[in-house]
């Protein structure tokens, strides 16, 4: 049995091609949300949602007779990386770590480089009025100390829970986009002058993320981008192609 931390866009398209190949899977998301795109494709049946620590990854390896994990959660998920790893080093089976090819951040006086959330607040304390985050729900908790002093702007999935989680912070209904991206440039063009924006906030989340496009957006439109660069985790392994990881495991299955 194959476990698959599916919370990307490409952790799904490897439960979609594994399921095809008629290899034994589950897959967990953290969010009904996420349990819904599953049940759009058909694949109801081998998802889980909920939250997991160690010993709950532990709990339903044993419990689903898991030899293989693939961890293709977001590349800034990093408690689940974490506590995957510690969960098959325990149980001592394969953990093989999926993760999209980080983009190349242009170097530009518009575009400012930060490490964390923290350093990322810091920085948009110096920049323009109009703000857009893009860094998903996460961010909006640490972003909503500066409501007093900035206009904020949030870009979310259309989750309930996250809108709701928004409003709660005090961010106006109309400053919220709920929306699934990723989005072209030229929409994000559109949003950028449509609402003003100064400044852009955004993670290195790969093309999958729509990084680049967001990026090139901002630049053209003379706004300034706060990028989040992603954190460093000391993986055993990390494939960057879907192809690849259906591969390894079918070897491990029939070998």
């Amino acid at each position: 049995m194959i476990l698959v931390l599916s919370g990307t866009e490409e952790g799904k398209e490897v439960v979609r091609k594994l399921h095809e190949e008629g290899i034994g899977i589950i897959t967990t998301v953290a969010t009904e949300y996420g349990k819904k795109i599953f049940e759009q494709m058909g694949l109801e049946s081998v998802c889980l949602s909920g939250r997991l620590d160690a010993d709950g990854f532990i709990q339903l390896i044993k419990e689903r007779g898991v030899d293989i994990v693939v961890d293709a959660t977001h590349p800034y998920a990093t408690q689940v990386s974490l506590y995957a790893m510690d969960a098959c080093k325990r149980v001592n089976i394969r953990y093989l770590r999926f993760e999209r090819q980080r983009i190349e951040i242009p170097e530009h006086s518009f575009v400012h480089k930060v490490k964390t959330m923290e350093e990322a607040v810091d920085k948009a304390r110096m920049l323009g009025k109009r703000m857009f985050l893009t860094t998903g729900i996460s961010g909006v908790s640490k972003f909503i100390q500066l409501k007093s002093k900035k206009e904020l702007y949030v870009r979310i999935l259309p989750v309930p829970e996250h809108i709701t989680l928004c409003i709660n912070a005090g961010i106006p209904p109309m400053h919220i986009i709920a929306m699934h991206g990723p989005f072209s440039e030229d929409l994000n063009r559109a949003m950028f002058r449509q609402y003003h924006i100064h400044t852009v906030v955004t993670k290195d989340s790969g093309d999958a993320g729509g990084v680049s496009e967001k990026i090139r957006a901002a630049i053209a439109e003379g706004i300034d981008t706060i990028v989040i660069e992603r954190p460093d985790i000391e993986f055993p392994k990390i494939y960057s192609s879907t192809d690849e990881i259906v591969r390894i495991i079918k070897m491990q299955q029939y070998s």
